[in-house]
């Protein structure tokens, strides 16, 4: 099997499986130039275009900063559509199938279009990583189903689009229920003016 250069990350042995699955073999530049520091918890604005491998440039570092022993929320990854909340729940699941049984991760996916009572009924037990849109999510912790106090990083994907759809008051109420020292992860093809603050 061919060496990953993935491996001069500290990256969990299950994440480097799931890159050589995925056939990763090179970080792209996005991916090289943000694992460094979001493995470090830092915040960070990304400008990229879609298919530069962003997804996993903040996937890889927020799962490896999981705590599968810590059962509340911990990352919320908030996209402007259905289809991309749901594509980067998939990329997420693959990752995560390869986590062994004693770092198991949970991960659930809320959008909008779904029943919300019988997604709150099933929120028995609060998933580790929240992936959806900003609507359904700020919807569940007003509801009080859906708990992101603990949560240590919330990224905005597709911010541009965000802002267009007028989604980023939802975004903004829901980081303003997490703590105060969060790591925030920004991506957008463009920073328009109003993006800046």
């Amino acid at each position: 099997m061919e060496q990953t250069k993935f491996n001069q990350f500290p990256f969990k042995p299950f994440i480097i499986d799931a890159v050589k699955a995925l056939g990763f073999y090179e970080p792209t530049e996005i991916q090289a130039r943000l694992f460094p520091s979001l493995l470090k918890g830092e915040t960070a604005i990304g400008q990229s275009q879609t298919g530069t491998g962003k997804t996993h440039a903040y996937l890889l570092p927020l799962i490896q900063r999981i705590d599968p022993s810590n059962e509340n929320v911990q990352v919320v990854i908030t996209a402007p559509t259905r289809e991309l909340a749901n594509q980067i729940y998939q990329d997420a699941l693959h990752v995560l199938k390869f986590a062994p049984e004693n770092e198991t991760i949970s991960a659930k996916c809320f959008i909008g279009g779904t029943d919300k009572q019988r997604t709150i009924d099933k929120l028995k037990s609060q998933p580790q990583l929240v992936i959806g849109t900003p609507g359904r999510i700020k919807d569940l912790i007003a509801e009080k189903a859906l708990f992101v106090h603990q949560a240590k990083a919330l990224v905005v994907d597709e911010a541009d689009l965000m802002l267009d759809m007028g989604f980023i008051e939802d975004v903004d109420k829901i980081g303003g229920n997490m703590p105060e020292k969060l790591q925030i992860l920004v991506f957008s093809a463009t920073i328009p003016e109003k993006l800046k603050p």
